[in-house]
């Protein structure tokens, strides 16, 4: 009997040993998953704000050279249909041209496109006029560009908010956009002003272009 206690101690003693090195091993391994899993996703918000700012750029060219049809666009009129709509998902029904791939290769069914951009007029109504979404009345417009490359949005569980359904705009003058989708929160989405500058060369982000302003040619 005197025999046995020495050793049911050190038994004790083993077990306690192999599960505080289990612990160890476990939270030694739950930490270096979690930190792959902060890097990759830092990694992955740095591609997907890439996306989003080169969209912009190619956006303020596309929309620049087509600001005598801003109205069209922002009213929806035949043949400019597609151009206002960020919520749209059916590639069918966007804009022509205002969506493309980083590579600069043709969107089809095998190559989806890797953005798109949209545009919406600014509040430049003034009391007591109501505010009119579809004519642009100071020679601005805001882009609106998303990032539609599927391995660079976030997963339904990394949500910051609740998916929630879209909602109309108080003020009416953007559509739903200030209440948007779950599926738009999901992608990396950049806004800009877009200036009209008269009589002036269009400039690159070099030239002034990523400020907002000189950066539409005159008369196209």
């Amino acid at each position: 009997m005197k025999s046995r206690a020495p050793r049911g101690s050190t038994l004790l003693t083993a077990l306690a040993v192999t599960l505080l090195l289990a612990l160890i091993i476990f939270g030694v391994l739950a930490y270096t998953g979690a930190e792959r899993e902060r890097s990759g996703r830092s990694v992955r918000d740095i591609d997907a704000q890439t996306c989003a700012e080169s969209a912009a750029q190619w956006g303020r060219k596309f929309y620049g050279d087509r600001y005598p049809r801003w109205n069209d666009m922002l009213a929806g009129m035949p043949g400019s249909t597609g151009y206002n709509n960020p919520e749209e998902m059916d590639p069918t029904k966007w804009g022509e041209g205002s969506f493309g791939r980083i590579d600069g290769s043709v969107v089809d069914g095998s190559h989806p496109a890797d953005f798109r951009v949209t545009l919406s007029d600014n509040v430049d109504e003034f009391p007591p006029a109501a505010p009119d979404p579809t004519q642009d009345n100071d020679l601005q417009v805001v882009l609106r560009a998303e990032c539609l490359i599927r391995r660079l949005s976030l997963a339904e569980t990394e949500l910051v908010e609740a998916p929630r359904t879209a909602t109309a705009d108080p003020y009416q003058w953007r559509g739903n956009v200030l209440s948007e989708t779950s599926q738009t929160r999901r992608n990396k989405v950049m806004e800009v002003v877009l200036i009209h500058v008269p009589d002036n060369e269009y400039r690159g982000q070099r030239g002034g272009g990523s400020a907002g302003d000189q950066n539409v040619v005159s008369g196209r």
